[in-house]
């Protein structure tokens, strides 16, 4: 085996004969590279393609503008340009540029006479880490370049830098967002140019990703934009979803660095002259513990003269303002499970109602009165003054579970079923596979950290790893890992073709989900079956509904 086809192997090999060129009409040529797909399907691959100018200078915090064309040059697109500036809250390391808004397209062809159907991929991160790369996050092409699609990932603004808002019309927020929707308008005006139809265009996403998938159906900006949507654990009504409190962390920023912060005006201009790179800073500065709290995120932006969010999202979704189109969303089997960080568990011991409020939101100093419904949380899982509860991890992740992800994704899917016409297919992941790192979650002694045996199957964004490739990760080799991987890609890509997901390993047709008949698909290796009735944890989530209604 020659080194070449070991990277093939890693689904990262590149080659530069003949490198391809692509003129796009309205901005310029763009030189890409070739890349093989995990099957061996030579395909090319045009990354760091600019979108958007550099939100740098006066234009930090300010609405993205268009890019200028390039007519004079041809553009080098055959590499990965730098994420956004980033603390990464999973790998513990700042990164980034704040020069970052591009995409990269991946396809086989340039077809304007047979375009093929488009997926754009918007990553996950709690708003504030990730990217569309394939060497630094996951969203390698990998697999999805084994079937007839043409592929986008994007990068948008991340943190304060996507999110900053002073609650008025001097920086209304949301940022990220509006990155997102002038990434999906780049893509409607010049994928043809790939051999992408630009009038088939499906946007899908995992946690934040797809929080931001039901963002766009949401926002009247999007409208038009994308003709499918695929949305894997996450909505926006989340509790990590929206923030109500980002004027807060905008003014502790400003104290942090020193600049006025009674002053809109004020606040902006001294912060748009501070290095990026102390900014990104206060990110890591707020930690409580992993990715909480978020801090700077979506919000209800109404001081924006075009709202990309005009009302609470589910306000829109009761009043049918929406962008209808078909939609697959779900769930994972095990979407709280905890890892055995011996640090953060120590330190939830000693105080669980401070982690309590952070998890669910009600951060002291943000929200009032909030210990009475956190002691009623915890009392519900177990008892709250018994920290050493020998099922306290098991009981933990469970709340997490059911709050922070089960109970509103399944009020969207029953939402968007009354007010959408257009189907809605239902889905829960239930298969623990091979490559995923939670195998090698280590297992302490109950004598340690008082942890049960925790299950880890069907886990947050598990499926991702059947998805996508990535330079670390190896080929699939279990049969049952090749077996959902591929039945995943059935079911999106020809959901992404026509608006109806099948496929042979999946028995039977995927029926939509209803508001009188609720039903969803168990996706997993053994038994993938189409089940009609709720899904296995709606009985827990009216004790949700009664606490969140208070």
């Amino acid at each position: 085996m020659n080194f070449r086809e070991f990277l093939c192997l890693l689904n990262i090999c590149t080659f530069s004969e003949r490198s391809p060129v692509v003129t796009i009409p309205a901005l310029g040529q763009v030189r890409g590279s070739k890349m093989v797909s995990s099957s061996g399907r030579n395909f090319y691959a045009f990354r760091g393609i600019p979108y958007a100018k550099p939100p740098v200078g006066e234009l930090r915090f300010r609405d993205p503008v268009a890019v200028d064309p390039w007519f004079t040059k041809v553009l080098d697109a055959s590499g990965e340009e730098a994420t956004c500036i980033q603390f990464n809250g999973i790998i513990r390391i700042f990164l980034g540029s704040e020069d970052c808004l591009t995409l990269n397209v991946y396809t086989h062809n340039f077809s304007t006479s047979s375009p093929r159907p488009v997926m754009v991929y918007i990553h996950p991160g709690s708003w504030f880490f990730g990217s569309g790369n394939a060497k630094t996050d996951l969203a390698g092409p990998g697999y999805f370049l084994d079937r007839n699609v043409v592929y986008v990932t994007m990068k948008y603004r991340l943190g304060a830098f996507g999110f900053l808002s002073t609650d008025d019309s001097e920086a209304p927020g949301n940022y990220g967002l509006l990155d997102q929707t002038m990434a999906l308008r780049w893509v409607r005006d010049n994928i043809r140019s790939f051999g992408g139809d630009p009038n088939l265009v499906t946007i899908f996403g995992c946690s934040a990703g797809a929080a931001s998938v039901n963002y766009h159906i949401l926002s009247p900006l999007s409208k038009g934009l994308f003709h499918r949507a695929i949305a894997q654990s996450g909505s926006t009504l989340n509790p990590w979803a929206k923030k109500n409190s980002v004027a807060v962390y905008t003014k502790k920023l400003a104290q942090y660095l020193k600049c006025p912060h009674e002053n809109s005006t004020q606040l902006l201009a001294c912060l748009r002259q501070k290095p990026a790179n102390q900014i990104v800073r206060f990110q890591k500065e707020i930690e409580i513990m992993h990715v909480c709290p978020v801090g700077f995120g979506p919000r209800v932006d109404i001081e924006r003269e075009s709202p990309f969010l005009p009302a609470e999202p589910r306000k829109l979704m009761e009043l049918k303002q929406i962008n209808s189109v078909p939609m697959i969303t779900g769930t994972t089997r095990n979407e709280g499970l905890v890892s055995d960080d011996r640090k953060l568990l120590n330190e939830f011991r000693k105080n669980p109602l401070k982690y309590f409020r952070f998890m669910m939101g009600l951060e002291e100093g943000i929200e009032h009165d909030s210990e009475n419904i956190v002691q009623q949380i915890a009392y519900r899982y177990f008892t709250i003054d018994r920290p050493d509860h020998p099922n306290q991890l098991d009981k933990l992740g469970e709340i997490i579970a059911d709050y922070l992800y089960y109970h509103d994704i399944n009020d969207s899917v029953e939402l968007f079923s009354k007010s959408s016409d257009q189907p809605i297919f239902y889905y829960l992941y239930n298969y623990n596979s091979h490559i995923y790192w939670s195998r090698n979650i280590r297992r302490v002694s109950s004598s340690d950290l008082l942890v049960s045996t925790l299950d880890l199957s069907g886990t947050h964004s598990e499926e991702l790893y059947l998805m996508f490739s990535h330079i670390l990760l190896p080929r699939l080799r279990s049969a049952k890992d090749i077996k959902v991987s591929n039945m995943l890609l059935d079911l999106w890509t020809s959901f992404a073709a026509d608006g109806i997901p099948r496929s042979d390993l999946v028995p039977g047709d995927w029926i939509p989900t209803t508001e009188n008949n609720p039903r969803y698909l168990r996706i997993e290796a053994d038994h993938p079956l189409l089940v009609n009735e709720t899904m296995p944890f709606h009985q827990r989530l009216q004790f949700w509904k009664n606490k969140l209604n208070q």
